[in-house]
């Protein structure tokens, strides 16, 4: 039914010619050549020479069958992990192996072999990645409505029909990664349930992109805006204990729902109450959100942002709340002393630490694809060469033109990482890599006033409460001549935010001491 015209009085002769040199090699090189082979090519040379100028039936029936047998073996021999596949490769006059055995299947397929015509359009769509969509899919149905009405699959003497269910898979596979048909998707994932056709190792890829097209048709068209896909697809892997690794990363083939900016700007009142010298940041980020919903984009998605200050003016602690109060999965990298880039492209397969980058495993754990990630003191990241330089790869992450493809180093697929919102903080801009520093939109950050101090103390208290998994009203009230003593400290050296935590922390435990039943007066806190 789709067969490749050859002309047998030229190949068939030519192939046989071509066979004998590499058996030739191969005995030369003290490689054994199988017996069949060998003991095959001299009547085919016989009927290559004596009636390939014929038309198939005006052949003797046991000479066209046994042509016909020898030839759909070649087309075995020379496949992938065939008999002969290495020495094509490595001796023969076609490589790869999957020409020489697509020529022996148009050979096959005009001496009239079924499986052989399977054969041809199978190879030729593994020889053309991106050609025969159409063909493919035709075929696939055909063959499929074969095997589902129990059509007789006894060809050249044998029953065919396994080699057929899994060629008429491959033949599904193929066509839908060409095509991206959600229709053509849905019949070959119903094939491949009907059948109990396991996907081989080689055709991963495929069965990647079958779960990618399936994800899509899942979604109605008009809510496509608000989901994206992370990684499009994986690479082979090379043994089946691998596929199990990285068969945990296929939910990130489908569409995954996009966080969406907040509804209100109430985020905005409650960080200018938390952090009110935060000002010039929560403006920067207020504004973005306005002009975002205005132009219909709904989908978080913040410009890079460097917060520049002194340490210990809470810029770590107000990037952590921003994610809070957005409603955004938010992850957290200290980037101080990193210099080991397997961190963020992924660790190759075959080491005993392989692994995705860390930024995927967060997007499959949360299963979102827009992530706040907070770079932590980025003026401090390592500068060393190890796998690579952190803050060039960094650079791919941050970069329109390359964030959306960043191939990682285990899962041998392109990332997504384009939705993610950066954000980063830095003591200083004189260690940061002039390329990096550009990529940022820098606000710089004020230092605390006196009049702050409430506030920022009520922000410990949180924090305290949150650690023990509380409530702020049960937590230890502090003698009124403490705080006053906190208070004035701070007003004369408000960058001492940091040592204020610690402070405060070891107060409220003194404090919980003192008000023991069986504890001392209150008075020795001060």
């Amino acid at each position: 039914m789709f067969v490749w015209y050859t002309d047998l009085e030229e190949r068939l002769p030519r192939l046989v010619d071509c066979l004998d040199a590499l058996c030739e090699s191969m005995l030369k090189n003290g490689k054994s050549v199988p017996l069949w082979v060998t003991q095959g090519i001299p009547p085919v040379r016989v009927a290559a020479s004596g009636y390939s100028g014929l038309l198939p039936q005006d052949w003797p029936t046991q000479v066209l069958e046994k042509t016909r047998r020898f030839t759909l073996g070649m087309v075995f021999a020379c496949s992938p992990s065939g008999d002969l596949a290495e020495a094509v490769q490595k001796e023969g006059c076609w490589s790869p192996p999957e020409e020489f055995a697509w020529q022996w299947a148009t050979v096959a397929a005009q001496l009239g072999s079924q499986i052989g015509e399977i054969y041809v359009l199978v190879l030729a769509a593994r020889l053309r990645p991106k050609a025969y969509g159409t063909f493919l899919r035709d075929a696939f149905f055909f063959w499929s409505a074969q095997l589902r009405n129990k059509a007789d699959f006894w060809m050249e003497g044998q029953d065919r029909s396994g080699q057929c269910k899994s060629l008429t898979l491959e033949m599904g596979l193929q066509a839908v990664a060409r095509l991206e048909d959600p229709d053509l998707a849905r019949e070959v994932d119903r094939f491949t349930q009907e059948n109990g056709t396991k996907v081989p190792l080689r055709l991963f890829p495929l069965q990647c992109v079958l779960e990618r097209v399936l994800g899509k048709a899942e979604i109605p068209e008009e809510d496509m805006r608000s989901r994206r896909v992370v990684l499009q697809s994986m690479q082979s892997p090379q043994k089946e204990d691998d596929r199990r690794g990285l068969e945990r990363f296929r939910p990130l083939l489908r569409p995954l729902p996009l966080a969406a900016w907040p509804r209100s700007l109430s985020w905005a009142k409650l960080l200018r109450q938390e952090f009110p010298w935060m000002e010039a940041a929560i403006g920067a980020l207020e504004r973005q959100q306005v002009m975002a919903q205005r132009l219909g984009a709904d989908s978080l998605r913040l410009r890079p942002l460097l917060l520049l200050g002194p340490a210990g003016t809470g810029k770590t602690r107000f990037l952590r709340r921003l994610g809070e109060t957005m409603g955004a999965p938010t992850l957290f990298v200290p980037l101080a002393g990193a210099s080991d880039n397997m961190l963020l492209k992924g660790t190759a397969r075959g080491w005993s630490s392989a692994r995705p980058g860390f930024l995927v495993e967060m997007m499959l754990e949360r299963q979102c694809p827009n992530p706040l990630v907070v770079l932590d003191e980025i003026d401090k990241v390592g500068l060393g060469r190890q796998n690579g330089r952190v803050w060039e790869t960094l650079l791919t992450f941050l970069e329109p033109a390359s964030s959306s493809r960043v191939l990682d180093e285990f899962l041998l697929g392109e990332v997504d990482y384009s939705a993610i919102s950066w954000v980063a903080t830095a003591n200083s801009l004189e260690d940061l890599p002039g390329p990096l520093r550009s990529r940022w939109e820098i606000i710089r950050v004020g230092l605390p006033q006196a009049e702050d101090f409430d506030r920022i103390l009520e922000n410990v208290r949180r924090d305290v409460a949150r650690e023990y998994g509380v409530d702020t009203v049960v937590l230890p009230t502090l003698d009124a001549t403490v705080r006053d003593r906190l208070q004035r400290a701070f007003a004369r050296n408000p960058r001492s935010m940091r040592d204020l935590r610690g402070v405060v922390y070891r107060l409220l435990e003194m404090q919980a001491m003192a008000d023991r039943p069986s504890g001392r007066n209150g008075d020795w806190l001060q």
